[in-house]
């Protein structure tokens, strides 16, 4: 993949030259069954199941709270039996359980990608499964005491959770070069949707099935702490398997073969161009991941290897945070919200709801396989570039939902509102190849803190969506639902058009080299002149939706 602003023996160079210059990149080593499956494959597998169990325990309360604070029919010994309520939390206090974890994901967003340079992607992200794990093994237990340790333990959860795409998306930039990174991230970020499908589909059906109760409560009582215990040990055996499978850099991997670790370094040098401009993994200060550290004395802000100013001063990575709050604000609606929908508004029993709940989940995992495919397919590479194939799926994945959800809004049964919310849900699954792994583009050196950036922003989105909802559906009826639908498909579109008309996957100039001495003045005035013409340059050729 070409890049702009790269240097060439200390010299700039015109972005026509430059890109004559640089020759494609070396073609995948051809694979054979013996050989087992590549290196960076395998890391895109087991990631993924990573996010399985992650939005498993992130999402799991989503399902499980409406048998924790409501009657349930349960099944026992043959027989149906009506349980009432543990939890006398109202739908306020449920509102605050499950938005309180958006809370703590906010706020370390950018700390995560601080100790992904600090202690390395593999151990913080075995460090941040393992505790979510004991934590979700707690939380029966902790529900039992109050609704406000409840709260306090999911913002402890949102916490621990927020360096996770951070350091993934730092190990991508490190691990694949940009022609297969929207096959390998579309495996890895198709695990969030798995997720979700177990948590509704798994949760479901332990809420009024599950194996046992936690102590105080007999076997034909509550049935839903069971869906804690299974996810959290699930997560537990993951750590295992991610601490032996998985290394920061193909340098480190034992048992990576010459040949593939050839194909991955010698492509993204190519990408890169100067060896400067290679991600770096010498780690952050905790200034560099304060956003408005230039305001600092020049003495202090000088040492500071992010480039914040620029980052703050892109249009791209604005364009980018929109769309991702837009689009996450729906998610995240679709995500907490559905099974009360369902339950409420269209009366389906708690195993039903979560059956139909995972559907539109079931498809986005298979919409985002196919979006990474359809990345990689020859005539796609050869004919479309990496911007255009960024803004036609981002394209895709909010404006087709967005029609879905409009008419979900004049439904007239509850099977044909399953069947919209699924394909609304489902198509969505192209933004994640689209404008969700966009931090990797603009700036592999930096993806993890653009990561921590956008993810700050977008996770606002977790903190509105039940906030909103609480005021625009008191009753819970189909007018108010409606309401919501019109919503959610209006910032879909708003997002989509924002990423379309002023995004980007060109690398970007601030985004290659890291910070050097200061120079003369002179320089400097020259230097920036040619700084600002590149990224006018650049900019201009990627404005069109078809660049």
């Amino acid at each position: 993949m070409r890049r702009e602003g790269a240097a060439d023996n200390g010299e700039s160079q015109p972005i026509i030259q430059r890109k004559k210059a640089m020759s494609p990149g070396p073609p995948p080593p051809s694979w054979k069954a013996r050989d087992g499956l590549p290196a960076r494959w395998q890391l895109a597998f087991i990631s993924m199941v990573g996010f399985v169990f992650l939005y498993a325990l992130r999402f799991n309360i989503s399902q499980t709270i409406v048998a924790m604070t409501g009657n349930v029919s349960l099944h026992c010994h043959n027989r149906s039996i009506m349980v009432a309520a543990e939890l006398d939390w109202d739908s306020e206090q449920s509102g605050y359980v499950q938005s309180s974890f958006f809370y703590g994901y906010a706020l370390m967003a950018l700390p995560g990608a601080w100790m992904a340079g600090r202690f390395g992607s593999k151990r913080v992200l075995a460090g941040s499964m393992l505790l979510n794990a004991i934590l979700c093994l707690l939380t029966p237990v902790v529900s039992t005491i109050g609704v406000g340790y409840v709260i306090a333990l999911r913002i402890l959860q949102g916490m621990i959770q927020a360096p996770f795409y951070p350091c993934m998306h730092r190990m991508w930039g490190r691990w694949s070069p940009q022609a297969e990174v929207g096959m390998l991230a579309s495996i890895t970020y198709s695990g969030p949707y798995i997720g979700n499908i177990v948590s509704y589909f798994v949760g479901g059906i332990l809420s009024e099935r599950g194996f046992g109760a936690h102590a105080g409560v007999d076997y034909c009582g509550a049935q839903w702490p069971s869906v804690f215990y299974v996810f959290g040990a699930g997560a537990l055996i993951w750590v295992v398997v991610w601490l032996f499978m998985a290394f920061d850099t193909p340098a480190q991997h034992p048992r990576i073969s010459h040949c593939e670790r050839t194909y991955i370094e010698k492509g993204l040098a190519n990408e890169c161009g100067d060896p400067e401009n290679r991600p770096s993994e010498e780690p952050y200060a905790l200034l560099d991941v304060l956003p408005f550290n230039f305001l600092l004395p020049e003495s202090i802000s000088s040492q500071c290897r992010v480039p914040w100013k620029d980052i703050l001063k892109s249009l791209p990575v604005w364009a980018l945070l929109i769309n991702l709050l837009a689009y996450d604000y729906g998610m995240y609606t679709l995500m907490t919200e559905v099974p009360s929908y369902l339950k409420n508004a269209e009366k389906v029993d708690i195993q039903s709801s979560g059956i139909f709940s995972a559907l539109p989940f079931g498809m986005m995992w298979l919409v985002t396989l196919i979006a990474g495919a359809f990345t990689r397919l020859p005539v796609v590479q050869a004919n479309i570039s990496i911007t255009r194939q960024r803004k036609i799926l981002t394209l895709i994945g909010c404006f087709i939902p967005a029609v879905f959800l409009v008419l979900a809004g004049y439904n007239k049964s509850s099977t044909t509102a399953i069947v919209y919310i699924t394909v609304a849900g489902g198509i969505s699954g192209c933004q994640m190849v689209g404008s969700g792994i966009n931090q990797i583009d603009l700036s592999p050196r930096y993806a993890d803190v653009l990561m921590g950036w956008t993810n700050l922003w977008a996770g606002a989105g977790g903190i509105a969506a039940p906030y909103v909802l609480s005021v625009l559906t008191p009753h819970q009826t189909h007018a108010e639902w409606k309401l919501v639908f019109f919503v959610t498909s209006g910032l879909f579109v708003f997002g989509g058009v924002i990423y379309v008309l002023f995004g980007t996957a060109k690398q970007q100039v601030w985004g290659e080299k890291k910070p050097s001495a200061p120079e003369p003045q002179q320089n400097n005035v020259q230097e920036e002149k040619v700084h600002h013409q590149t990224e006018r340059n650049s900019y201009a050729s990627d404005r069109p939706l078809l660049v």
